[in-house]
């Protein structure tokens, strides 16, 4: 009688599985048609980092790698997959979409296929949803109306870390080897797409597959893991390893670097994260009164680990509390009903806090499709490519300079004021440009009218440097597309372009101390923008 109940229960557990497979399919298709079916991609905040997103991918599409021919702290695998339609010939747009598309498939399926050997079906579809939507989304995370494809590496990085930390921290009812195969291409993953999230979870997972006992896991994970890298150091060499922590050290250096978070303490500590840390400081001191202290440990070290990525992300978006939702009401489940009860309401109350973003992530491919694109333009306005890509008509002709007047002014802040700007012998005015395609594309339809430059290659004396893309002007080699400083690729560059009023003073104090030894010959001078023309050295 025992055995035809045990039957009976694995064919209604494998009717639940197939249903909830249909289930995940049926929701990736219909986001597939939502996110396709506009034909461009949307940005309505953050075209700078679209810019500086966009210039990195020509660049590999045309044959540059990261690193080797030009200076970014973010890995390749960030970019690859993207650059590769397009060398294909997919629009650069669509492209980004497609990608999107198919790495939220591959990780919600890994995420489900996970999860139903670890947690009960609601939760594992949840679990699956979660990173889906995570991966696919056309938002960077915050609870804000707006479209962006800045950053798009961090929520990359928080799907491929969920499905990383839910295989380290519950144990699969029988071992299985290409878990630990999935596990270390999802760490390898990391470490090409973003350090900081490798570093930050590395030992989180370590140490909760020692805890759990699952050691064959551990022993495919590192199997895979240093498989990966000694067949791409066979395929791109030592050097590129070399030149990628070469990239990162830069800019953890760098003087112009704004901090993207003032410290872990600060911020769990902070209004918005205070309820969450309250959250889990509860949760950790009642799993640890029910003897369980396994997990208290694990949830503090998660916790800590995602604060410090978190603390590191532009925007600060602690997407890793919806996962620790999934967690709770997870361990919720082998526990006493009052306990249950307990475990799950904070679980709850976790997730009201972070439900906004979750939210906007999940409703953000349909906002874009039924958005009105009459008022949009290409964000590489004035050029044949990457004209899929759609800004607001305001924010792509957005001009003008906004001037900060400090000379002759007296400090009351017991702070010595700045000395004048000066380059080579010349006083310069103290202004910030409006960050807009305008801006450069009124850049380089002037050097095309004066016949200045063209076909040659610019180095732009600002932290951004897509001038390239929209005149007549390769690539820069060496150069940095998001600079914090530093005359990257100065020696490969024909002329200079000194805008008179930068996007990002900054870093344009820094260069100017460094240009003063290059030597160079003016060309021409305008309200916008110096040219000057570089002079052998020797």
């Amino acid at each position: 009688m025992s055995s035809i109940s045990q039957q009976t229960e694995e064919l209604n557990t494998r009717t639940e599985h197939r249903r909830v497979w249909l289930l995940l399919v049926c929701v990736w298709a219909f986001y597939a048609a939502l996110v396709l079916s506009p034909g461009s991609l949307l940005i309505t905040s953050h075209w700078g980092d679209a810019l500086h997103l966009v210039d990195i991918l020509d660049r590999m599409s045309q044959g540059q790698m990261p690193h080797r021919d030009f200076v970014t702290p973010i890995g390749i695998l960030a970019f690859l997959p993207i650059s590769a339609l397009m060398s294909a010939g997919v629009e650069t747009g669509q492209a980004y979409l497609i990608t999107q598309l198919l790495l939220a498939g591959v990780l919600g399926a890994i995420a489900l296929a996970i999860g139903l050997r670890r947690l009960r079906w609601p939760f594992a579809i949840c679990f699956a949803g979660l990173t889906m939507v995570t991966a696919l989304a056309l938002t960077h995370g915050r609870p804000e109306f707006s479209f962006a494809i800045n950053v798009h590496y961090n929520r990359w990085g928080w799907a491929i870390s969920f499905v990383a930390l839910l295989t380290a921290l519950f144990q699969a009812r029988q071992a299985a080897s290409w878990e630990g195969v999935a596990l270390g291409l999802a760490m390898a993953a990391l470490a090409l797409i973003k350090i900081t999230y490798f570093a930050a979870f590395l030992p989180v997972v370590v140490l909760s597959l020692t805890l759990t006992r699952q050691l064959r896991v551990l022993k495919w994970a590192a199997v895979t893991g240093v498989t990966i890298a000694l067949v791409l150091t066979l395929l791109w060499g030592v050097e590129l390893w070399r030149a990628y922590f070469s990239d990162l050290s830069y800019v953890v250096g760098a003087d112009a670097r704004p901090n993207a978070g003032r410290g872990v303490l600060r911020m769990v500590t902070s209004p918005k994260m205070l309820l969450p840390t309250v959250v889990v400081s509860v949760s950790v001191v009642f799993l640890a009164r029910l003897g369980r202290g396994r997990e208290a440990l694990l949830l503090t070290c998660l916790y800590v680990a995602g604060a410090y990525v978190s603390d590191q992300n532009a925007g600060f978006d602690p997407l890793y509390l919806a996962f620790f939702c999934v967690i709770l009401f997870s361990w919720a489940q082998g526990l006493e009903i009052k306990q249950r009860f307990t475990m799950m309401g904070l679980g709850v109350v976790l997730f009201v806090a972070i439900a906004p973003n979750v939210i906007n992530l999940t409703i953000s491919p349909l906002r874009a499709a039924v958005v009105d694109r009459s008022n949009f333009v290409p964000l590489v306005i004035g050029h044949s490519r990457h004209q899929d890509i759609l800004l607001t008509g305001n924010a792509a002709d957005a001009s003008g300079q906004s001037f900060a007047f400090t000379d002759g002014q007296r400090s009351y802040t017991g702070r010595a004021s700045r000395p004048p700007l000066t380059f080579l012998g010349d006083r310069l005015p103290t202004c910030q440009s409006q960050m807009s395609p305008a801006y450069f594309a009124s850049i380089a339809d002037d050097l095309a009218e004066r016949g200045l430059a063209q076909g040659s290659t610019l180095f732009v004396a600002d932290y951004l440097s897509p001038l390239w893309l929209f005149g007549d002007h390769p690539p820069l080699p060496g150069a940095a597309p998001w600079s914090y400083g530093g005359l990257h690729g100065i020696e490969n560059a024909d002329f200079i372009v000194f805008p008179t009023c930068p996007n990002r003073p900054s870093v344009w104090r820094q260069m100017l101390h460094d240009l003063e030894a290059v030597p160079m010959s003016e060309l021409v001078r305008t309200p916008l923008y110096r040219l000057y023309a570089v002079e052998d050295a020797g």
